[in-house]
């Protein structure tokens, strides 16, 4: 009888030991992912649209701000409607401020790589999927930013095409 009772009390001792390791490391790689949280803090992103007066487009964004969070994929819906009576195409240009910010950016699909056509009155939504590098907060000129602003320009790319001929 007294050889079960130590049998049952080396049980419990593992028992005690591997409950003990379990939430020391529950405990360690929470406090982990906490310090990991505090150095990628989202980032405040503008969302600025405008039309050259050659192209008659409505453009703008869903949200016209967000929140991301560096090294997340971030997808931005835009609506765009044709205003004309005619059918015409457009292209998109974009910036980024602060500049040095851009180079941190990563456009993973944008409705700006291509030219796009709408008829009369016509309506769509582009969409940016966009990935910011999480380098971006340990550049010195870029650690420190809280908010940036994206801004699309559409324009008449039937113009640009003569111009550039």
């Amino acid at each position: 009888m007294n050889f079960n009772k130590t049998k049952i009390n080396k049980i419990y001792l593992i028992i005690f030991f591997f409950l003990f390791f379990v939430l020391l490391f529950l405990y360690f790689k929470n406090l982990y992912e906490k310090n990991n949280e505090t150095s990628l803090k989202s980032v405040s992103v503008n969302l600025l649209t405008s039309v050259h007066p050659d192209l008659s487009w409505s453009f703008k964004p869903l949200k016209k701000k967000l929140l991301i969070k560096p090294g997340e994929v971030t997808t931005i819906e835009y609506e765009v409607k044709n205003l004309a009576n005619r059918a015409s195409t457009g292209i998109a240009t974009f910036q980024y401020f602060p500049r040095n910010y851009g180079n941190y950016i990563s456009k993973i699909n944008c409705f700006c790589y291509d030219a796009k056509t709408l008829k009369a009155k016509e309506s769509d939504k582009y969409i940016v999927v966009m990935f910011i590098d999480p380098e971006v907060t340990k550049d010195s000129k870029t650690k420190n930013v809280k908010e940036i602003t994206i801004q699309f320009t559409f324009f008449d790319y039937t113009e640009y095409k003569k111009n550039e001929s």
